[in-house]
């Protein structure tokens, strides 16, 4: 009798090791497969999106909800990785344009310096008087 429990009690443990593995095994080739389709071209997405659609339809409902929840967090975490760094990019942009547009101005600032200077010599040479001599 005692042989028949340890073998039953052997049996359950196998069993539940074989199906953590085998959920080990799910949740890797899940995780593999949506990193791929974030990673592929529109046209390739298309088609790893299908196989990942099949592949859920064979799986029980538990692992299914998984799946889609694995996807779900994934892609969200993409989307707002996409999105911060759209606005670091936006954000480079706008000090890009500020700084233009601080060198425009101290671009102009200078050239209306340089066209003082240049008639206040003017006006030094002719004694004061703007006169053109014809």
């Amino acid at each position: 009798m005692k042989t028949v429990k340890v073998a039953v009690t052997t049996l359950l443990l196998l069993g539940s090791l074989i199906g953590v593995q085998a959920d080990t095994i799910n949740t890797t080739s899940i995780d593999t497969q949506l990193k791929a389709i974030q990673a592929a071209s529109a046209h390739d997405r298309v088609k790893l999106m299908n196989e990942f659609k099949q592949q859920l339809s064979r799986m029980n409902a538990q692992e299914r909800s998984e799946a889609i929840d694995e996807m779900r967090s994934q892609m969200q975490a993409h989307q707002d990785t996409h999105s911060e760094m759209q606005e670091h990019t936006q954000h480079e942009q706008m000090q890009q344009a500020e700084q233009m547009q601080h060198m425009q101005q101290l671009q102009e600032q200078h050239t209306g310096e340089q066209f003082m200077n240049d008639m206040g010599s003017h006006t030094g040479e002719n004694g004061g008087n703007l006169h053109q001599s014809f």
